[in-house]
């Protein structure tokens, strides 16, 4: 704890003291996480250099219906598959569609819905930037819950 002694004329003190509470009441505010959207879509990518292997893909979330679709192609040494996966979670049914050898085939999903959203208990860890701040559009500000 520090203590600073300043010295001010009589008719800036209020202002001081006025700026300082506001500051304080700025700084006080706990983090609200923000509500991410119901519905949204993204690309997908994971690799294994010790597998050699690759997937890669498009995924469509609707947490208003709770489904999922992934279009993806997985890539090995030895040969390349393309899926398109819908998972209907409030059925429990899951469609899989191979590209490759014309068929569908349905399966009972057993995996829980995931939210993606925050939760409502979440604890802020700070802000961070991936890219840069130095200049605007070269850099996202962002969250972490």
């Amino acid at each position: 704890m520090f203590i600073v002694e300043v010295k001010i004329k009589n008719k800036h003190k209020m202002f001081v003291i006025f700026l300082l509470c506001l500051i304080s009441l700025v700084l006080a505010q706990p983090p609200r996480p923000c509500t991410s959207p119901p519905q949204w879509e993204a690309n997908v990518f994971d690799g294994s250099d010790q597998e050699k292997s690759m997937v890669r893909g498009r995924l469509s979330y609707d947490a208003t219906n709770h489904r999922e679709r992934i279009l993806e192609e997985v890539v090995t040494i030895s040969q390349n598959n393309s899926y398109d996966r819908i998972a209907l979670f409030d059925s429990k049914m899951e469609y899989i569609y191979d590209f490759n050898a014309k068929n569908c085939t349905r399966r009972s999903l057993t995996r829980p819905w995931r939210d993606f959203g925050i939760r409502p208990d979440a604890r802020s860890y700070g802000e961070a930037y991936i890219g840069t701040s130095i200049l605007p559009g070269l850099g996202v500000l962002v969250t972490l819950w």
